[in-house]
């Protein structure tokens, strides 16, 4: 599945993606869809995401860390959302497989380090509240992310190699952002949204040459997302 989510193409299908969803909405909803309202996005749901993430990671083992991980992420989601006068209130769980990686390389006095970091799995847990603007839902939604984290070090001596490890890493933190949803039947919907995520700082111990290197950093993510959900 990784192999579907290649570093670099999502960037462009995203904006693809996103001015089809918005022509979507905008034209090729049958009529009879519009009517649909707040009974169109109402109980529970589950339902597929695609999307684009790019973001900054910065370390505490050196100010040269400093990289843009970036890539695509596809997965699962699921939820409930109820109407409570005009408003619409609702919690949202999801987790992606993601492509999202980043990389550095610091060189000093001969010694070459190659730090990498890959985003393996992305997963959130939010409350969302929004309101009716016709017949689409407009809201804002915040909570709880999580992403599992590989890091990986390689460390060389003027070209000859003196050890590298690589271990994987939870990070926990807080997500923020808001969406649109769209009704196109009384059991499917369409949505586009955009999360900040700020997984805070973890730190991450490897085995260099029989001596522990700490890698303590701070990772935040863009993520744009497209999905399509169905409710029972």
């Amino acid at each position: 599945m990784k192999s579907l989510l290649k570093k670099g193409s999502w960037g462009k299908r995203s904006c693809v993606m996103t001015i089809f969803l918005v022509l979507v909405m905008m034209f090729a909803v049958p009529v009879q869809a519009q009517d649909l309202g707040q009974k169109g996005l109402s109980g529970f749901y589950v339902g597929a995401l695609v999307g684009y993430a790019n973001g900054k990671y910065a370390s505490d083992m050196s100010a040269e860390i400093d990289h843009e991980p970036d890539g695509g992420l596809f997965g699962i989601q699921v939820g409930w959302s109820h109407p409570v006068g005009p408003m619409i209130l609702g919690i949202d769980g999801d987790i992606a497989l993601t492509k999202i990686e980043g990389e550095d390389s610091i060189t000093l006095m001969g010694f070459k380090s190659d730090v990498t970091h890959d985003v393996n799995y992305l997963s959130t847990i939010r409350a969302r509240l929004g309101f009716m603007a016709g017949p689409v839902l407009i809201y804002g939604t915040g909570g709880l992310a999580m992403a599992d984290l590989d890091n990986k070090l390689v460390v060389s001596y003027y070209g000859q190699h003196i050890g590298s490890d690589e271990k994987s890493s939870w990070h926990t933190g807080w997500t923020v952002g808001g969406g649109l949803e769209f009704p196109i039947t009384p059991n499917l919907a369409l949505g586009a949204e955009y999360l900040y995520v700020d997984m805070g700082k973890e730190e991450v111990t490897m085995n260099i040459g029989g001596y522990p290197v700490t890698d303590k950093g701070d990772l935040d993510l863009h993520t744009f997302r497209f999905g399509i959900k169905y409710r029972f």
